[in-house]
């Protein structure tokens, strides 16, 4: 197993992590049905989805429902991906300082 530099999810297969053949359908009919990234036609722009993205992280309760999904290209993907991570990470930063208070440090 390797290190995942963001740390906030484990390194283990994708299906072990809970995207199997459901994901796999409802990632190929939603790109099929919505080939171009969300974001980008936001912003005026036309480019190929290459992700089917949760909008609600499967890590915080989301949902393996169509309506949870979205098409994004890689960048945009990435980018989520990232802010998701920072702020897992700093959610966690928070429930340990703040248990640490509550026991008095130790």
């Amino acid at each position: 197993m390797t290190q995942r530099s963001h740390g906030w999810r484990p390194a283990s297969s994708r299906h072990a992590r809970g995207y199997g053949t459901a994901h796999d359908r409802i990632r190929r009919a939603l790109l099929r049905d919505e080939p171009f990234c969300r974001e980008c036609r936001r912003q005026g722009r036309e480019e190929k989805a290459t992700h089917a993205d949760h909008i609600i992280p499967r890590c915080l309760g989301g949902p393996d429902e169509r309506s949870n999904y979205q098409p994004l290209c890689t960048a945009h993907a990435r980018s989520k991906t990232g802010r998701e991570g920072a702020m897992i990470r700093n959610a966690k930063r928070r429930a340990r300082k703040a248990l640490e208070a509550h026991h008095g440090g130790g």
